[in-house]
């Protein structure tokens, strides 16, 4: 675990806030990943969800919010999959 992790490990564990920015960050990256990894572009990428291609690298910045619906849509168009974790509320939060 390079010293990053720990860090967003830690603070995840009592910022909620930070914990789900983090999150979505690391979901995005996987799907750049998994994009990267089947050899596609952002053009090709953009084609098959029938949307430009400067969103997609929005999306890919994180400048862009993405719903749970295009995450799904993105993934399936590079042969990835979303997979959705419940996790244990920190102490004092609901």
């Amino acid at each position: 675990m390079t010293w990053i992790q720990k860090y967003a490990e830690k603070r995840s564990a009592k910022d909620a806030e930070f914990k789900a920015r983090y999150d979505e960050e690391q979901a995005i990256l996987g799907l750049v990943r998994a994009r990267q990894q089947a050899n596609l572009t952002q053009q090709n990428v953009a084609h098959a969800l029938n949307v430009s291609q400067p969103y997609i690298a929005q999306i890919e910045r994180g400048s862009k919010p993405i719903s749970l619906s295009f995450m799904v849509r993105y993934a399936n168009a590079v042969g990835a999959s979303v997979q959705i974790a419940a996790h244990k509320s920190p102490v004092g939060t609901k």
